[in-house]
């Protein structure tokens, strides 16, 4: 238990050369109260994205060493939760509202009026008045979980080609009571999220190819796997990529669906990514699919981050399959009554046929390690650097761990290997791949950075010149 003294920062802004709620305030060792929500200031116009989420004005205050945070609410108290992922912080952060401090930092919504009326900072340091100090009591506890991947096989006829495998997946989680990861809102949490797009419908798709694999009797193999925990970062396919059932050699392609329960039925179009798979192989496919069946087809990662990325990164083709983003996703009215299920039986065909394509072939296409690149993404928009690490999607508590990097890749070039985890980039603290996707949008072609990473007990660091994306 400990007591520290508060200090108000506003919204917890700097921006070099103007609007800085730092200044004139030594946040070190106090707790610092801001607001969540920025207000729409002419003072924030230049802020840059990246700069006005919740997690980076937090991250400033970590870097100026708070004790702590208080996180001011305009309403009722909510997690401190980023939807791309959890918030990493190795200090105490807590959501309150202006009732729930009363006046131990004087009237707060005065200061925030009159930030937002004057387009100046209000913070203040109460450091010398005795009575404004808080005591925190915190007691944290860690919880794991395990959870299943369910597989499947189909054995093939075929007395040579029966060793290898045709992989068809899906993953079977959504996110309950929508904790974590939900586009619903404070009203969307504590609700049930039934996932019938997200990935049911994918989930279902996958049993029925199953049903109609097995009548047909490929020559190849057929793997089915439903994972688990793709929502947590891919945390089903990537277990089974380093701990697979069979060889992972001879699996040959990946059939990857997740979200295919929306085709629009005035004009149905299937979105298809090949991660890994040759541009040819792809346009084999869209030349499979069925009379008025519309494909986008979206070379290399583009399209969709799931399981298929996992098996990509393990050098296999894979084909990844989706029918769009919709006002449902992530929310507790991603529903049954709104998946088309005609649509999906058609797409349930498709498969089959693209399946028994794959499976029953003299040769199947090699991985194309140029349709494999991942084309990562920061706040500010697309990565301007290539800097060629293999991510590991799985949460990490030291950092960013890769799985592996890219041939002639920068992140060769300083000696990163597969099992390294990231724990610095040019300066900053990295502590999930959201870190490392800020960081490297933070830098431009030419720049050279400091590279800090852990290998097993080993702390190793490099200066990288960072190159730009071709």
């Amino acid at each position: 238990m400990r007591q520290k003294p508060l200090a108000f920062l506003g919204y917890g802004v700097r921006i070099p050369g103007g609007y800085d709620d730092f200044a004139g305030v030594d946040v070190k060792d106090r707790v610092a109260v801001i607001a969540r929500t920025l207000p729409d200031l002419d003072a924030f116009a230049h802020l840059p994205r990246g700069e006005r989420s919740l997690l980076a004005r937090l991250k400033r205050l970590e870097a100026a060493k708070a004790a702590a945070v208080l996180v001011l609410e305009d309403g009722p108290v909510r997690p401190l939760l980023r939807e791309e992922g959890p918030v990493k912080l190795d200090i105490p952060v807590l959501s309150v509202s202006a009732e729930a401090l009363g006046t131990a930092c004087g009237d707060l919504r005065a200061r925030l009026m009159a930030i937002k009326d004057t387009g100046r900072p209000a913070s203040q340091d109460f450091i010398y008045a005795p009575w404004t100090t808080l005591t925190l009591k915190l007691k944290l506890r860690r919880e794991e979980a395990q959870v299943p991947n369910v597989v499947a096989v189909i054995p093939g006829r075929d007395p040579k080609l029966r060793k290898e495998f045709i992989v068809l997946g899906a993953h079977m989680d959504h996110l309950g009571l929508g904790e974590r990861h939900s586009m619903g809102g404070a009203e969307g949490r504590g609700q049930v999220h039934p996932g019938a797009d997200d990935n049911a419908s994918g989930t279902a798709l996958v049993v029925e190819l199953a049903r109609e694999l097995k009548k047909a009797r490929p020559r190849r193999s057929i793997l089915l796997m439903h994972f688990g925990g793709e929502e947590e970062g891919l945390l089903g396919s990537n277990h089974w990529v380093q701990h697979p059932t069979h060889p992972l050699e001879s699996v040959k392609f990946m059939l990857n669906f997740d979200m295919v329960g929306r085709l629009d039925p005035a004009a149905p179009k299937l979105m298809m990514g090949g991660l890994g798979a040759p541009k040819a192989a792809l346009e084999a496919a869209r030349k499979l699919a069925p009379e008025g069946f519309a494909i986008s087809v979206d070379v290399g990662a583009a399209v969709g981050g799931s399981d298929h990325m996992s098996f990509s990164q393990a050098k296999i083709p894979t084909f990844f399959f989706f029918t769009g983003i919709h006002g449902e996703y992530h929310r507790p009215t991603d529903t049954a009554d709104r998946i088309n299920f005609a649509g999906l039986a058609k797409l349930a065909a498709y498969g089959r046929t693209l399946a028994l394509d794959l499976a029953n072939a003299d040769t199947l296409p090699a991985f194309d390690p140029e349709t494999a690149k991942v084309a990562m993404k920061g706040d500010g928009g697309p990565m301007r650097i290539a800097f060629g690490t293999l991510p590991d999607y799985a949460d990490n508590p030291k950092g960013f761990r890769i799985n592996g990097v890219s041939k002639g890749s920068t992140a060769e070039t300083i000696g990163l290997q597969a099992g390294d985890i990231i724990t610095g980039f040019g300066g900053r603290p990295v502590k999930s791949i959201y870190d490392f996707m800020d960081a490297l949008g933070a830098h431009k072609p030419g720049d050279k950075a400091l590279i800090q990473w852990l290998r097993g007990d080993q702390t190793m660091q490099a200066e990288a010149t960072l190159k730009g994306r071709s």
